[in-house]
């Protein structure tokens, strides 16, 4: 599930799950051991080696360093990185917004069915267990989480979403049409339907409704099908990742202190730095390309498919079945002081010291008691400043 957080500045950097220090810590290591190695070298190796001639080739590698370091401002790093991530991230949160809530079918479906009777509790519970089995085979293919939740679709009938006789049947279309195994629990709740408007004959309006809704749901599904298909381009995640690393290849020579620079500090502090920032922006990119994976920060759907199961069986079978509270009673206290100029509170002193302050429209001022807007008094005044100029002129 995505990382919820809060607090001040040094309680967000301090933690780990879902963190920054968590996506870079193994690359940082790696850097840093490589950009050790080649300190060694420059510092030790090279007069072991060579010798005599130790001075000329520690100069020889000080220009290589500075070449290095001028390729590393060719290279857009920013650019890229800034609409790589920025692409992902927006796909990322429509990938979300895809996920349709049953709320808004279960209602207009209390609606459509609104009896008490066992034949109309039925259909509404049928409806919505096609509802959330639909959801169910169609999620487990784009999540690795409810796949191994639910590794073969027989577990959806030990998990009560499917009865014997309808796995039988969608793997018998399945195996003719594979493209229609999610499909068909949301065509058979269409026929229900069907025989609801046969055999009452329910409001036109409510009946559209519920159709509407039912094709948001079969929409929302298919669009997350179409994000698991089209992935981001192969070439410009390539194109992304060689110029972050090869950037930081250049660093481990371009940042290195050798002859001519005025400071050697032991610690590469800013090569560390700008480390963090860059491959943990790449990491985002990375993390957030399969929303519903089993990383930190993917998307929970085995939660909300728990979730959704249990409000839709909570709306169809226990709220609708239950009459809502008799009004005759006069035990509403907004309703006995009307008219009602401000709700009370029997918060603690905490809560009162935190309690709203109006706000005010900054368009509106009072003038001789009556309400003007400012902006108009501010045209009008303009305007006639402008006339007066004309005229004098």
């Amino acid at each position: 599930m995505t990382i919820s957080y809060s607090g001040n500045f040094f309680q967000v950097l301090t933690r780990w799950r879902g963190s920054i220090w968590k996506a870079v810590w193994r690359e940082l290591l790696i850097y840093l051991v490589m950009y050790y190695a080649i300190r060694v070298w420059y510092r030790i190796g090279i007069d072991l080696i060579f010798g005599d001639h130790a001075a000329h080739m520690k100069h020889e590698f000080g220009e290589l360093c500075h070449m290095f370091y001028e390729y590393t401002h060719a290279i857009p790093l920013t650019f890229l990185l800034g609409f790589y991530v920025h692409n992902v991230v927006d796909r990322w949160w429509h990938q979300f917004k895809c996920l349709k809530w049953p709320e808004d079918i279960m209602a207009p479906l209390c609606v459509v069915i609104p009896k008490t009777d066992e034949r109309s509790q039925k259909r509404r519970h049928t409806i919505a267990r096609y509802v959330n089995l639909s959801a169910a085979l169609a999620w487990r293919d784009v999540s690795p989480k409810l796949r191994h939740r639910f590794p073969t679709v027989i577990d959806l009938v030990k998990a009560g979403l499917m009865t014997e006789e309808e796995y039988n049947i969608i793997e018998e279309k399945h195996a003719d049409v594979p493209s229609v195994r999610w499909l068909t629990p949301l065509h058979w709740a269409q026929q229900i339907m069907e025989d609801e408007d046969k055999d009452n004959k329910p409001n036109a309006h409510h009946v559209h409704t519920f159709y509407h809704e039912l094709a948001a749901l079969r929409e929302s599904l298919r669009e997350l099908y179409c994000f698991d298909w089209v992935c981001v381009p192969l070439v410009y995640t390539q194109v992304t990742s060689l110029a972050t690393y090869a950037y930081f290849f250049l660093c481990l020579f371009g940042d290195q202190f050798v002859e001519g620079k005025d400071l050697d500090l032991v610690i590469p502090v800013i090569s560390v730095i700008k480390f963090i920032f860059f491959i943990g922006w790449y990491k985002v990119g990375q993390d957030l390309m399969r929303p519903f994976g089993l990383d930190d920060d993917d998307i929970e759907l085995s939660y909300i498919l728990d979730r959704n199961v249990a409000t839709s069986f909570g709306i169809v079978s226990r709220l609708q079945n239950e009459k809502y509270p008799d009004l005759d009673k006069n035990t509403d206290i907004i309703w006995n002081a009307r008219p009602i100029v401000q709700l009370g509170s029997t918060g603690t002193t905490s809560s009162k010291r935190h309690r709203h302050n109006r706000p005010e429209l900054h368009a509106v001022v009072n003038i001789d008691g009556d309400v003007k807007p400012t902006y108009l008094q501010n045209l009008v005044t303009n305007f006639r400043r402008r006339e007066a100029r004309n005229l004098a002129w």
